[in-house]
This record gives C-alpha cells, structure tokens and sequence, in this order.
C-alpha cells in the first residue's frame, strides 16, 4: 500500500490518547482525524497536535471517509457508536476498547453488522499480545505439562479495597470493568466456556459488583475457576492471572513472568525481560504497540484479525451469564 491508511480516533479519554500516540508511530499508519463531543478537549488538542481534524461535531467527523476508526468512548456508548459508524458508512474498519458493548444482545448485534460490512473488526484485549501470556500459549500447544485437567483465573486490584467496596451498580462493577481481561485470556486459551456454578457473596447479589467467583468448564470438560476483585489488599497495579494444571505439571503466568513445574520438581521461570520484549515504540506496555500493530497490518493485509467482534462477544456473553447467576447451585 503506497498511501498510509487514514485513522480516525472517537473518544479522547486515556486509551483514546494512547492509541492516538501509536497509530502514527507504526508504518503504514497515519491519525487524521479525532472526535471527542467536549469543547475543552478540542480546544486542548488544538493547541498539541497538528494536521489533524479535531472537531466536536460528529457532522463534520462524519463528512469525511477513512480507513479505519479507534472508539475509546465509555463502554455504554460503545454500541451506538459503533452502529452509527457502520450505518452512515464512513468506514468499515473499527477498533473498538473492551468490552465491545454493555450487553450480549447489543454486542450480537455489532458483530452481524460487521459480518454485513466485511471489513476488519477488533476489540482491545491487549493482554494476548504480552509476551508472557504468548509464552503460556507455546507451552500449552507444546504439550509441556500434558493434557490440562483444570485451571484457576484471577484478576484482583486495590481500587475499592480501604473503602469497602464501591457504590456501582452491577453493569459497571469488577467483573465487566477488571474481569473481562482474564474471561478473554482464559478463552483464548481453553476455547469456548460453560458457566457451571456463581458463587457471590451477598453485595453482588444485590446488585453491586466488588468482584464475582465463578466455575466453568470447556468443551473437553476442564475445568476453571475464576476469582475477580478490586477491593483485594496488596494490588497497586491490577494484576491478572492463571495457573493451569496438567497431567505432567502446572504453568502459572501473569503480566510479568511465567513459570512452569513438572511433576518431578524441576522448576523454570522466564521473567518479561527473559522473552524479547521489545517494540519500536513503547508507551504504556509492549502489549499496546502489538496490538494496533496487529490491527493496522490486518487491514493492510484483508485479513481477519483474531480477536474479532464474534470473539469478543463470547466475553460478554459470560458476563451477563455471571451478572444474572445463570447456573448458580
């Protein structure tokens, strides 16, 4: 491709200042155009970056065709950003930040109108593009520690932990917000998943999200457990989690290292250092620089980018079920 694709960037909050800083660091990639409906946030960008559209008015946004489009809007805007984008046709490329919507049904809905457009879609589930977690994977395609009879899932974080708990209703709790990237990893990783049993304590029950422990099994009857939190001490940082056993012996791996024992005691740990983390341009993490990397070269090349909007979709179907206590005992 002679001509750089064209990106455009709705929503200019953290994730849409992160993207909008790589996009134009990665060959064959330039930002022309952002979006934001705040006034102050136009007349901020105005004044830090140039030859760019940056406009508040969605009419004059639209009035142009691109290549492709980021929306890093909050996640209840997701679905008629997204519907709007594909209905007005200004582009058929989207990427949009996790958790693609709110709800399962509007997300089915996203990925039809995708299927109808054919073009390439993506959600920001940047954890697959970290080294440690890519590791994790080899190993368990490499049959390392034998076939997988279970494994355990955490994502915890210290948000909400000295004060108790947060006041949000359940749709924007520690499940959706912290869990989705440990839901999409564990996917990712053991195929399709069944919610079998919702073990939550009384607060989720009525409707506030602290965090929700739930079992599941995949389609070889493995089975997981899943512990979300981000009211639990110790967590500066979030962190996310897996310890997968094995006929032969147990990965655990997290954002910054992964280990592997076997059943006869022998031990090796490869740190994030150890497994040639390096990118062309760091911000934030490696991972974020794969990941437009990857999207930006699945337009180039018509492809279809792994983590799709169908893809993504399987995560929000599991959190609904999570939300509802579908399967509770």
């Amino acid at each position: 491709m002679n001509n750089p694709l064209k990106i455009a960037i709705v929503g200019m909050g953290k994730m849409g200042l992160l993207h909008a800083s790589l996009v134009n660091s990665i060959p064959g990639a330039s930002l022309v155009a952002i979006y934001d409906k705040s006034a102050l946030m136009k007349r901020f960008l105005g004044k830090a970056i140039d030859n760019v559209l940056i406009t508040d008015k969605y009419e004059q946004f639209a009035s142009y065709q691109y290549d492709a489009v980021y929306v890093t809007t909050p996640i209840p805007s997701h679905y008629s950003v997204v519907e709007n984008l594909y209905k007005t046709g200004i582009t058929k490329n989207i990427f949009v930040e996790k958790t693609l919507t709110s709800t399962y049904e509007h997300s089915k809905h996203l990925c039809q109108l995708a299927k109808e457009n054919n073009g390439t879609n993506m959600v920001g589930y940047m954890c697959r593009f970290a080294p440690t977690y890519q590791k994790a994977q080899t190993l368990l395609q490499q049959n390392e520690v034998g076939e997988i009879t279970a494994f355990k899932a955490y994502a915890y974080a210290s948000d909400f932990a000295k004060s108790g708990g947060n006041a949000l209703p359940i749709k924007g709790g520690a499940t959706r917000d912290l869990g989705a990237h440990i839901i999409d990893l564990s996917l990712w990783l053991f195929g399709d998943l069944e919610l079998t049993s919702v073990e939550n304590d009384g607060d989720f029950k009525n409707g506030i999200d602290n965090g929700s422990c739930f079992k599941v099994k995949n389609r070889q009857e493995v089975e997981g457990d899943f512990d979300i939190s981000w009211a639990k001490e110790g967590y500066r940082l979030p962190e996310f989690g897996l310890i997968i056993t094995g006929s032969k012996g147990v990965v655990s791996v997290n954002s910054d290292r992964v280990k592997i024992e076997n059943n006869y005691g022998e031990c090796k740990e490869l740190h994030r250092q150890d497994l040639n983390d390096n990118v062309p341009f760091l911000l934030a993490a490696s991972e974020y620089y794969r990941e437009d990397e990857y999207f930006i070269r699945s337009i180039i090349e018509g492809g279809k980018a792994e983590l799709d909007f169908a893809e993504a979709a399987k995560v929000d179907y599991l959190i609904e079920q999570v939300e509802q206590g579908k399967g509770q005992f």
